[in-house]
């Protein structure tokens, strides 16, 4: 007797030569998580009526701001890759010794090579090959279920090992912003220039970038830097002056300028709208 064709022998009206035995399914790990660099300015500044408010007197701002940032910090959803800085703004805000908490990166856990994953057997071309096809899922579906516990265990370790890294970063950082201690600085109020520290830091670190500016917004110093703020997400909490409607001319001065800087639209806090949890709550609604 002749066959035409391997897979006719014995093939079912659907067309199947034997029965597909179900194969174990492998989770494979996911990629990391995009780095993202957090910058915080603070305004240390003390010139011009808004500053001297009766209402936020010395050294309100700057203290209030440093409180907000620290609890901020264990409210982001930090992960291993992600880097923190926070500078003051003051008259020469590009000056190195106006960083209070230096760059830092959460370090990534050295994860070992993963064992690989099991080859899929290759299905049974006709009917006499079942039985040999059938046990050949049994010997995968087994060395499935091995390597799935060996990555298994291997993630959990690694998984254990970066949430004890994250929760070091921030009581690191958390220590050294409640330390800071902000001094005031009559001379001026250079923005631009804290602006710059920020989009430097920025360019030299690859992933999302998201800002966040404690101040009146009120420049005095007129620096003629203009940086380029790459996309970065910006909050400007803390926001108050004492004429509403300058208050609301600088908010609509700042949103045009933040866009020419290449950053995405600010999100203004006022004052009383300016707590740790709404500023995790905006630096999360942009996403990684």
């Amino acid at each position: 007797m002749l066959v035409s064709a391997c897979g006719g022998l014995g093939a079912d009206q659907s067309g199947t030569v034997c029965p597909a035995p179900s194969l174990t399914p492998i989770a494979t790990p996911s990629a990391s998580a995009t780095p993202v660099t957090y910058g915080f300015l603070v305004d240390r500044a003390y010139t011009g009526d808004a500053k001297r408010s009766p209402s936020y007197p010395w050294p309100q701002l700057p203290r209030t701001a440093l409180d907000t940032i620290a609890g901020a910090l264990a409210q982001v959803d930090l992960h291993p890759g992600d880097s923190v800085f926070g500078a003051w703004i003051s008259h020469n805000s590009n000056d190195v010794r106006e960083i209070f908490l230096p760059l830092g990166q959460i370090p990534k856990s050295a994860v070992g090579e993963l064992p690989a994953a099991p080859e899929k057997p290759k299905a049974a071309l006709n009917q006499l090959e079942c039985n040999d096809y059938t046990a050949r899922v049994r010997a995968y579906n087994a060395a499935a279920q091995d390597w799935q516990a060996k990555v298994n265990d291997i993630q959990q370790r690694a998984a254990a090992t970066d949430a004890a890294a994250v929760n070091s970063f921030i009581d690191r950082a958390q220590a050294a912003i409640r330390a800071a201690s902000p001094a005031q600085d009559p001379v001026g109020t250079d923005i631009f220039g804290g602006l710059a520290v920020a989009g430097g830091v920025f360019g030299i670190n690859p992933g999302r970038h998201k800002l966040v500016v404690f101040s009146d917004m009120t420049d005095t110093v007129g620096n003629p830097v203009r940086p380029d703020l790459g996309q970065s997400d910006v909050v400007v909490g803390l926001y108050h002056r004492d004429d509403p409607s300058d208050q609301s001319t600088g908010q609509k001065d700042w949103e045009a300028t933040f866009r020419k800087l290449n950053a995405r639209t600010p999100v203004f806090l006022p004052w009383a709208a300016t707590t740790a949890d709404k500023i995790a709550e905006q630096l999360k609604a942009s996403g990684r």
